[in-house]
C-alpha cells in the first residue's frame, strides 16, 4: 500500500499519529494508508470488511470537530486529486473530481478549462470531499451551499447483495434529475434514488469512502466586491425583509459584538456579477494588492502584519490574554481594516478571503438559525451579542474576531444544517491559546442550541447528541435507514457518528 509523507502525519515510535490543521484533534489509527487509485480504495475497504475494522478518510484536516476520529484504518486522500470532464453526459459544465483534490487545486484546474465553481467557503485548502460531506458553504441565498454542485457521487462501500464484499456504486437522483446517459455507460453500478442521494450528499463518511463527485460548475465569471463599513443598527435595518439581498449574488456581514466608544461597527460585503470587459483588470488587481493593503495597514496594523509575518499571531494572542479589555478595540480595528475600494477578479479569487495562517490558529462553532419571514432571526443575533458582552464583562472570556453572518439557501439534503429552510450561519471565531476559549465556545453552543439551531458539522459541535439530531432533522429516520443499508457492520462509523446520529 502507498505510505507517503503527509504534513498532518507524524510518527511516534513507528506508529502513525495524524492531527488536524489546528492541532486540536489527534488520531492514532492502527493503520495509515494513502490510496492513489480507485482499486487502492477497494482493497483498503475490503481489508476493513475482512477484519471488521473501522475505516475513515481524511483530507486537509480543516475540521475542528471530532468527525475525522478513526479507531482502525485511516485513509489520507491527498493523492486522489484527478479532474476531468464527465464523459457520460452531454452537458458541458459537468466535471468529475476525485474526493481528495483540494479546493485550491480544483479552482486552478477549472480556471484552465474556462470554468469556476458557483460558491465556496472563505478558504481553499480543504479537500473537496471533506468540504462537501460536512456541509461547507459560502454566503448565497441565490445558490446555496457547496453541496448544491453535487450531481453524482461514486462511493466505495459494502456490496448490497453480499455485505462481506466491497463494491463501488454511483449514486444519483432519480428520473430527469439523473445526469448519466446510460447508453454506452461504463462504470460503477448506478443507484438512482432520491433518498439515497440526499442522504449521501452530507453524511460525514458514514455511508462509505467517497471516491469522486460529478460537480456542476459555471463558465468562468468575474465578481465585483464591495465592502461597506457601517454600524450594527444600520446593517440590521438593511437585513429586514431581505432588502439587502436584492440584486446581489451574495452578501455576508461581520460585526464587532462588543461596544467600542459606544458603537458596534459592522461590515457589509456584497458580491455582484461583473460584465464590463473594458476595465483593465490587471491594473485594478495590482492596485488592490498593493495600495489598498497599505491603506488597510493604517487602519489595523496588527492584522496586516499577521497576514505577512505569520508568527506575529502569537504576539496578538499574548496581548489579548494580558490585556482582555483590549478586545473590543482589537475587533473594531479588524472590521475597520477591511474597508476597501471595489475589487474585481475571477469568481473564486474574490470568494477566497485569505488570512489562512490566522485561521489555522483559531477554531469556532458555527450555528445555523432559520431566516424566517418575520425577521425573528435578527433578534437571535442581537441576543447572541448581548450574551457575548455579558460573558466578557462578567468572566473576561470572549471571541477574538468579528462575529460572522453568512446566508445560505435551503437544501434538500437530509443532514445539512440548511435542510428544509434558508439559514443564517453565525460564526464565532476564537484564536487558540486564548484564555477561556473553550469555555466561550461551549457556552455559545448551549445558548444557541436551546432554540433548535443547527451546528456546522465541520466546526465545534461538542454538545450535539442523538436526541438533538432526531429532534431537529425531520428526515433523520430516512437518513439512518439509508446509513444502515450501506454500513451494516458499522465499519464506516466512529465516535463522532455514534454521538450525533447514534450509529
Amino acid at each position: 500500500m502507498p505510505r507517503k509523507h503527509n504534513k498532518n502525519k507524524k510518527s511516534f515510535f513507528g506508529r502513525p499519529v495524524w492531527r488536524n490543521s489546528t492541532k486540536t484533534i489527534s488520531v492514532h489509527p492502527l493503520r495509515f494508508y494513502q490510496p492513489e487509485t480507485l482499486d487502492d480504495l477497494k482493497e483498503m475497504v475490503q481489508e476493513a470488511i475482512d477484519t471488521n475494522t473501522t475505516i475513515r478518510a481524511v483530507g486537509s484536516g480543516h475540521s475542528f470537530s471530532d468527525a475525522p476520529q478513526a479507531e482502525g484504518i485511516l485513509l489520507d486522500t491527498d493523492h486522489l486529486n484527478k479532474l476531468s470532464k464527465y464523459k457520460f453526459s452531454k452537458a458541458e459544465n459537468l466535471f468529475e473530481v476525485e474526493g481528495g483534490i483540494k479546493v485550491k487545486e480544483l479552482n486552478k484546474r477549472l480556471d484552465q478549462a474556462g470554468y469556476c465553481i458557483p460558491t465556496m467557503g472563505g478558504i481553499d485548502h480543504q479537500s473537496i470531499a471533506g468540504a462537501l460531506s460536512t456541509g461547507t458553504h459560502g454566503s448565497s441565498l441565490d445558490f446555496g451551499a457547496m453541496s448544491k454542485m453535487i450531481k453524482s457521487i461514486v462511493l466505495v462501500t459494502h456490496d448490497q447483495d453480499d455485505p462481506k464484499k466491497v463494491k463501488v456504486y454511483r449514486i444519483e437522483r432519480s428520473g430527469n434529475n439523473s445526469i448519466t446517459d446510460t447508453a454506452g455507460y461504463t462504470g460503477p453500478e448506478i443507484i438512482k434514488d432520491d433518498a439515497v442521494f440526499h442522504s449521501a450528499v452530507v453524511c460525514f463518511g458514514s455511508m462509505g469512502i467517497i471516491y469522486s463527485y460529478v460537480l456542476e460548475v459555471e463558465k468562468m465569471y468575474y465578481l465585483l466586491e464591495k465592502k461597506e463599513v457601517s454600524d450594527w443598527p444600520t446593517v440590521k435595518d438593511k437585513l429586514r425583509n431581505r432588502r439587502v439581498f436584492q440584486g446581489h449574488r451574495s452578501v455576508f456581514v461581520q460585526i464587532n459584538p462588543y461596544l467600542h466608544k459606544g458603537k458596534q461597527l459592522a461590515l457589509l460585503v456584497y458580491h455582484d456579477d461583473y460584465v464590463d470587459t473594458d476595465q483593465n483588470l490587471l491594473v485594478q488587481q495590482i492596485k488592490h494588492k498593493v495600495f489598498d493593503r497599505i491603506k488597510r495597514s493604517r487602519r489595523s496594523f496588527q492584522f496586516e502584519v499577521a497576514s505577512l509575518l505569520p508568527y506575529f499571531v502569537w504576539i496578538m494572542i499574548w496581548r489579548i490574554n494580558r490585556f482582555p479589555g483590549f478586545v473590543p478595540k482589537f475587533i473594531n480595528n479588524a472590521v475597520k481594516s477591511q474597508k476597501d475600494d471595489e475589487y474585481i477578479n475571477k469568481g473564486y479569487k474574490v470568494m477566497y478571503q485569505g488570512l489562512d495562517y490566522v485561521k489555522e490558529r483559531a477554531f469556532d462553532c458555527e450555528i445555523a438559525i432559520q431566516v424566517d419571514s418575520g425577521d425573528e432571526y435578527l433578534e437571535v443575533i442581537e441576543n447572541v451579542m448581548q450574551y457575548l458582552r455579558y460573558m466578557s464583562e462578567e468572566y473576561k472570556v470572549h471571541i477574538t474576531s468579528p462575529l460572522g453572518l453568512r446566508f445560505v439557501k435551503s437544501s434538500e439534503a437530509f443532514m445539512t444544517p440548511e435542510s428544509g429552510y434558508d439559514v443564517c450561519y453565525i460564526d464565532t471565531p476564537v484564536l487558540k491559546k486564548i484564555y477561556g476559549g473553550d469555555v466561550i465556545i461551549n457556552k455559545l453552543q448551549q445558548f444557541l442550541l436551546v432554540g433548535g439551531a443547527r451546528p456546522h458539522w465541520g466546526k465545534r459541535n461538542d454538545l450535539v447528541d442523538l436526541e438533538y439530531t432526531q429532534s431537529n432533522y425531520p428526515k433523520y429516520n430516512v437518513f439512518i435507514q439509508t446509513i444502515k443499508l450501506f454500513n451494516p457492520s458499522k465499519i464506516f462509523s466512529n465516535l463522532f457518528t455514534k454521538r450525533v446520529i447514534g450509529y
